[in-house]
């Protein structure tokens, strides 16, 4: 192979690796010759994804960085220390052109390796809030892209940003929402509804759809519209929450994860999610209605100005956590599934703000900074 070669970096959450799996999927599309490699922690969820998108995936040493000081911060200190030696031999045998990261504590070791061997480092922020590891390493860094405007205010003025939009899988857009509805919801005239709460789950999102059953059954016994549900427990919580489920599967199906999630977004009449970054993007790409709950401990409450930017437009509802109920839900489900009309022009409103062209600018500053 004679392309250029090119290592990723992002993990932990799902909303790190699959900006780097459009990043690469970019990179493929005009250069298909190109050599593309992700480094990663063999035990966290970046190995899955990667390795079923079908990239070579190598597996190093890293661990998050707890904020206080314990005996977990000298063991993720000592893991950064070991992994970035042994990201330095990977890449003087690999020899990349350029190493992307796109968040999350396996980026730290990478980057810093490859800052040493002067090596080109473009950084990606999915959030309007950056992440610890792009705010530590940005310096080190020739590009870092950003999301949403404001957020370059969170670096060093010496490092050069770029805002680029978050980059979305192609297959969020234009989808047929025709077929991908007869194949996932087939012969079912209910409204359906995808509720997620990361990779890992929501508990609040988790007990609260569990207690739906009552507004459910009333709806049934009114001869009103009751919804399919579909929720993404996530992983930490899946089998006890399809316990619970079990009991109401005429109208909840419980996964622990959902891999074409695209065609669950066109499918879907209404999502019911958290506010990360991504998939606030996969909302507005997708031109699909959303409640909002963002994760109350995030950095920065960045989910709370992710969401607020789907809000503002019209295309979503919001409810802090600490205020997310049965009763709460069920009264704002009454109300849009009683209004087609409100839901449509959701969509719509989300749709206004998708950004189709952020991979295609990322990789854009990728080859100026190699060329640099």
């Amino acid at each position: 192979m004679n392309g250029r070669r090119y290592i990723l970096a992002g993990g932990g959450t799902s909303g790190h690796v699959n900006p780097a799996l459009a990043i690469a999927r970019e990179i493929q599309r005009e250069e298909p010759e190109a050599d593309i490699r992700f480094f990663g922690t063999a035990r966290g969820i970046e190995h899955e994804l990667v390795t079923r998108a079908g990239y070579a995936f190598t597996a190093i040493q890293a661990r998050p960085l707890p904020s206080r000081l314990s005996l977990d911060l000298i063991k993720a200190l000592a893991a950064f220390w070991n992994g970035r030696q042994q990201c330095r031999h990977l890449l003087q045998d690999l020899q990349p052109h350029a190493v992307i990261g796109t968040g999350g504590y396996v980026c730290s070791p990478v980057v810093a390796a490859a800052a040493s061997l002067k090596i080109p480092v473009l950084l990606h922020e999915q959030n309007a809030f950056p992440g610890r590891s792009n705010r530590l390493m940005a310096k080190r860094s020739q590009a870092v892209c950003v999301a949403f405007p404001g957020t370059e205010k969170h670096f060093h003025r010496q490092v050069s940003v770029t805002v680029t939009g978050n980059p979305v899988l192609p297959a969020f857009f234009g989808q047929d929402r025709g077929e991908i509805r007869r194949k996932l919801h087939p012969d079912d005239e209910r409204p359906l509804i995808l509720v997620m709460g990361g990779s890992l789950g929501a508990r609040t999102i988790n007990q609260t759809i569990l207690g739906l059953d009552p507004w459910i059954r009333q709806r049934q016994q009114e001869n009103l519209p009751a919804p399919r549900i579909i929720l993404a427990a996530g992983s930490r919580q899946y089998e006890a929450v399809a316990a619970s489920g079990a009991p109401h599967s005429d109208w909840l199906e419980v996964k622990e994860y959902l891999y074409d999630i695209h065609e669950y977004y066109a499918a879907a009449d209404l999502l019911i999610c958290r506010s990360g970054a991504l998939t606030c993007s996969e909302i507005a790409a997708s031109g699909r209605p959303s409640i909002l709950i963002p994760y109350p401990f995030a950095a920065g409450d960045h989910q709370t100005y992710n969401a607020k930017i789907l809000v503002d437009a019209g295309a979503a509802l919001f409810c802090p956590d600490n205020q997310l109920s049965a009763v709460w839900l069920a009264d704002r489900l009454t109300e849009l599934l009683s209004d087609p009309d409100q839901l449509e022009s959701m969509g719509k409103q989300a749709l206004i703000l998708a950004r189709p062209d952020a991979a295609a600018t990322i990789y854009s500053r990728l080859t100026e900074i190699i060329r640099s």
